[in-house]
This record gives structure tokens, C-alpha cells and sequence, in this order.
């Protein structure tokens, strides 16, 4: 049977189409490189994700007014480059953490980890290992796992209380569904759970995985996104938050309730023995350990605060602000560990000007430069602790 004349006009198009696809495809893979192309976090057996060694993203979120670099190292650090060995007459600092300290909407050079190695000075490294949406349970993993081959004379376990203990309460992603570790206490010894397997979507096997590696739709999409902000859109006003369910403990007010339910109990007590489980751990490798708690942007900024509780509907009767810090003091007491929860500091610095983004709740500059501040002379101390022990040895 032979192709009537408008068949054969439609397969030439079609034909023609694909080939401008294609050669469009290969021209901008080989002339243009759009920077945010490449992801920045792989998944991972035992941590769920981690950041991608070697990778570079610029990160633009436009809700959250948020434009920033983000450059990994061959360690999977957002770092400079470092050397796995510590280099004769250097002392080490491994900051663990969440996005707080990995510095989400700042750049390298202005995150706390940095400013703190610069007040520390020269023969100082500190080694930023935060990732982003990780909880203690996967820090301490990566702390034993990783951690230690560095050789540390200090470890900063920091933690974002709002998040921690929801993200160990949970075996995904908060606010996501990326599998992810947890422990569980039987009796009093912590149960390590492997993340679940990744579906084919969350691995990017699915069919249309190849259509996100498109350099042609990375380019068209890009430019369509600056002509619609060049049209004079209004900008939206209200702050972007997440969706939550108190509820089930899926919120970062959670832990600022009065009465925890059974399975929030069982997660902040999971969160106190992996803290515990780091201090024996550090002190195995006689390494001492700083807990310091960042202070929230809803904690000491009260108009924040209140858009906030008016945002969910919530009544700021329900919580309480200072009990889970009063906990995490009285664990600290317990296992001697030296604990920082600058709170007093920030309110007093946020009342003078901003420490956290407008529409974000991240610290910004400032915000790390006074977690910076807070952690100087502790960690000074501690690192001349390192320095006696190692003396006497």
C-alpha cells in the first residue's frame, strides 16, 4: 500500500523534527554548560543519600529567594578539597549535621564551619560533613562509618531539634519519600533498619529518567522561567511553608509539644541514645564531643513565630519552646557532655537585624557567624584537651 501525500509530509516533518532534537540536544552538550545541571546527592545503601563526590550545582530556589553555589569535594564534603589524611601539625574539627551547618542560601567562606576555622586559626581544619534532611541516626552511621578515618581532635555534633527527632522517628525523607536508616530501642541497646529499597521512580530507572538529563529541556525551561519573571509577575508575599502533619509527628513543632504520643516518646528517646552512642564512640577514639543545639528562626524571632502558628492554625498554648532544650541539658549533664544552645544570644542578635533568611528558615551570614562566635572558645578548649591527652600518651 502506498503513503498518500500527507502521510508522507508528516513523516518528513517528524523526521525533521527529530533530527533539530537531536542536533539541538548535541550542540548545547557540547557549547553550553548550565551549571545546575549536575545533581549534588546520590542515593545511598546505608545512608539513604549523601552527597555526590565531585559534583557542582548553582541552586536557585525562587520561593525562598535562595541563590547559591554548591561545589563538593572528592571526600563528599561541601568543602575545599582535603586530603583523607590529617597533614602533620594539624588539628581536625568534623562538624556533623543537617542544612543548618551544610549552609543552605550561603556560600563557602560564610558558613559557621568556615568562619570557625578561621577564628581558630591557622593549623586548624574543619571538616563541614553536614547533608541536607539527615538526622542524628545517619550522622552517627556516617561518624562511625567515615568519620573517624579522618582522625578528628574534635567532633560538633549539631542539631536542629525541630527536625531531629521527626527524622529519627521516621524510615523516609520528612517532607519527602526518600528512604532513609533508623534505629529503634529494644530495652536500652539501639537497632540499626536499613533504608528501604528505592522504587524505580526514586532511583530514575523509570522510562522518562531520561528526559530530566535533557540539556535541550534544562535550556528551554531555564529561559522560560527568566521570560516569565521578566513580565512583571508580582512576587509572592507569603513565606513558602512546609506542609505538616502535627499529628503523626510529621512537624517541626512536634518536639515543642507538651505531651509527646507513645511513638514521638519512643523517638526522642531513640534521639538521646544515639546521642549517647556518639559520646561512647567519640570517647573510644579519645575524641572529645561538642552538642551544639542552632537555635530556630520561630525560636527567637516572635514575629516569625506568630506568622507561623497563625500559618498552621496552631495555638501557641499547645508547646512549649524550652523543655526539649532542657532535656537534651539534662542528658548532657548525664553523659558529661559539653553542650551550646546559644538561644539568649540570637534573640538578643536577631532583635538588631536579621540572622535568618526572609523567606526561609535557614540562618543566613550572620546566623553562621554567630554560631561561629558561640563555638570558638569551646572548641579551643576542647581542642587543648585533645593536645594535653596526646602529650601524656
Amino acid at each position: 500500500m502506498h503513503l498518500r501525500d500527507w502521510q508522507k509530509s508528516a513523516a518528513l516533518l517528524a523526521l525533521s523534527f527529530a533530527v533539530a532534537i537531536g542536533l539541538s540536544e548535541v550542540l548545547l552538550r557540547l557549547f553550553w554548560d548550565p551549571g545546575s545541571y549536575q545533581p549534588v546527592i546520590r542515593a545511598d545503601p546505608v545512608y539513604g543519600w549523601t552527597l555526590a563526590a565531585g559534583t557542582h550545582l548553582h541552586s536557585v530556589d525562587t520561593d525562598r529567594h535562595l541563590r547559591y553555589d554548591i561545589q563538593v569535594n572528592s571526600l563528599g564534603m561541601r568543602d575545599p578539597e582535603r586530603s583523607p589524611a590529617k597533614p602533620a601539625g594539624v588539628k581536625r574539627v568534623l562538624l556533623l549535621g543537617d542544612s543548618m551547618v551544610f549552609g543552605t542560601g550561603v556560600e563557602v567562606g560564610h558558613r559557621c564551619g568556615d568562619v570557625l576555622a578561621d577564628r581558630l586559626g591557622p593549623g586548624v581544619e574543619v571538616l563541614n560533613a553536614a547533608c541536607g534532611g539527615w538526622g542524628t541516626d545517619q550522622e552517627f552511621l556516617y561518624l562511625c562509618r567515615e568519620g573517624f578515618a579522618f582522625q578528628p581532635d574534635v567532633v560538633i555534633l549539631a542539631l536542629c531539634l525541630s527536625n531531629d527527632v521527626a527524622n529519627n522517628l521516621l524510615a523516609h525523607e520528612l517532607y519527602g519519600t526518600a528512604p532513609k536508616p533508623r534505629f529503634v530501642l529494644q530495652g536500652s541497646t539501639l537497632v540499626y533498619e536499613p533504608p528501604a529499597p528505592r522504587t524505580a521512580a526514586q532511583t530514575g530507572t523509570h522510562r522518562l529518567h531520561f528526559l530530566k538529563r535533557s540539556r535541550l529541556l534544562h535550556f528551554v525551561g531555564r529561559h522560560v522561567r527568566l521570560l516569565h519573571r521578566r513580565r512583571n509577575v508580582a512576587p509572592k508575599t507569603e513565606v513558602p511553608y512546609y506542609d505538616e502533619d502535627l499529628k503523626s509527628g510529621q512537624s517541626h513543632w512536634a518536639v515543642f509539644e507538651k505531651e509527646y504520643p507513645p511513638a514521638f516518646a519512643g523517638a526522642f528517646a531513640v534521639t538521646e541514645a544515639l546521642i549517647a552512642a556518639t559520646r561512647d564512640s567519640c570517647a573510644s577514639h579519645a575524641v572529645p564531643l561538642v552538642l551544639f543545639a542552632f537555635p530556630q528562626k520561630f525560636e527567637v524571632d516572635p514575629e516569625a513565630r506568630a506568622a507561623e502558628l497563625a500559618h498552621y492554625g496552631y495555638e501557641a498554648s499547645w508547646f512549649d519552646l524550652g523543655a526539649p532544650y532542657e532535656k537534651l541539658a539534662q542528658l548532657a549533664r548525664r553523659l558529661d557532655i559539653l553542650y551550646l544552645y546559644p538561644h539568649d544570644e540570637f534573640a538578643a542578635a536577631n532583635a538588631l537585624g536579621p540572622l535568618f533568611f526572609a523567606r526561609d528558615g535557614h540562618p543566613d551570614a550572620a546566623g553562621h557567624a554567630l554560631a561561629a562566635a558561640t563555638l570558638e572558645e569551646p572548641v579551643r578548649r576542647a581542642l587543648e584537651t585533645t593536645a594535653s591527652h596526646t602529650a601524656l600518651r
